[in-house]
């Protein structure tokens, strides 16, 4: 990212800076001087950034699919409740919804800071993917069973605690927390570059040859670029009210000619470099969070994604 700093304009501000010393210029804003090396190779089509080695895959997946290496473990101490039925998918979604930039966290999912991409437009035009095979019913209830908590209370702690360490190795989801500090700092970073190269003059330049392309099948005005896709205005007239209602074929036509004009216009590459380049270089505070973890999360997402197909009970008929 770059970052300026503010020169001195008058020889009285010059002053105050000489007398407050050291303090102030701690306060400075850190120059984004330290190069990184990309944890991952360049990818549109999957939207990879440079730091997507760091991320954490989301809470909700992670535990559950600790839950089901524990489960066997359990049983053997006398903890006997099988864990319920839940999809990656439904999972996955789980979290994203949980990790939103709504409310002023910088932090989000990685999803947040990525574009539209054709499949998803084509299934569900431009809603979230549905949450509903996270199972949360499912979940609460087997916490609040009686006879489970009751064979936990009565069950060595030691023993159970050897049964979370145990799936935690296996899935490379144990860390002392530097891991997780390195994620966040990763997921902010993503998700903040991707808002400033949004400013960047090409992707500017290449927004209005998007909105040029869209014009003339909008259902209303379109916003300055694709992020703010669909306006309020776009979602009434699809008659968009909530998750729970099926998209209409409308908003997903129109989603998927927003797609393809971010294509033709050249707006996706444009953001893509953008966000690439301005990823490549941190601050020395951010650097020493990130260097102090391996960047090897992709590969324990493919594991925890692995563990939950594999093992996961099958979810009711038309859930996906």
């Amino acid at each position: 990212m770059r970052i300026t700093q503010r020169a001195a304009r008058t020889g009285t501000l010059v002053l105050v800076v000489a007398g407050l010393g050291g303090a102030v210029l701690h306060s400075l804003p850190e120059p984004a001087d330290h190069a990184v090396r990309p944890t991952v190779e360049r990818d549109l089509d999957t939207w990879s950034m440079p730091l997507d080695g760091y991320a954490q895959p989301g809470w909700s997946e992670v535990g559950y699919a600790e839950a089901l290496l524990d489960e066997p473990c359990l049983r053997d101490l006398g903890i006997d409740s099988p864990v319920p039925w839940a999809t990656l998918v439904g999972l996955q979604a789980d979290s994203i919804s949980d990790e939103t930039p709504v409310r002023g966290n910088d932090a989000p999912a990685l999803a947040w800071s990525r574009p539209l991409r054709a499949e998803a437009a084509a299934e569900r035009g431009y809603q979230r993917p549905s949450a509903r095979g996270a199972n949360r019913d499912g979940w609460r209830q087997r916490s609040e069973d009686p006879e489970w908590n009751a064979a936990f209370d009565r069950a060595d702690r030691d023993a159970v605690d050897r049964c979370f360490r145990a799936s935690r190795r296996t899935l490379g989801t144990d860390d002392d927390g530097a891991a997780q500090g390195a994620s966040t700092t990763a997921k902010r970073l993503t998700f903040l570059a991707a808002d400033a190269a949004r400013r960047e003059p090409a992707v500017v330049a290449a927004a209005g040859r998007w909105r040029t392309c869209l014009a003339p099948v909008a259902p209303g005005a379109l916003p300055e670029e694709p992020s703010g896709m669909p306006t309020g205005a776009m979602r009434q007239a699809f008659g968009t009210r909530g998750p729970a209602l099926p998209v209409s074929d409308a908003e997903t036509a129109f989603a998927e000619h927003d797609v393809a004009c971010q294509e033709s216009s050249g707006y996706r590459w444009a953001l893509y470099d953008a966000q690439w380049s301005r990823l490549l270089h941190v601050t020395a505070s951010d650097a020493a969070v990130l260097d102090a973890v391996r960047p090897d999360q992709v590969a324990v997402a493919e594991r925890v994604a692995a563990t939950i197909e594999r093992l996961a009970p099958p979810a009711p008929e038309g859930v996906d």
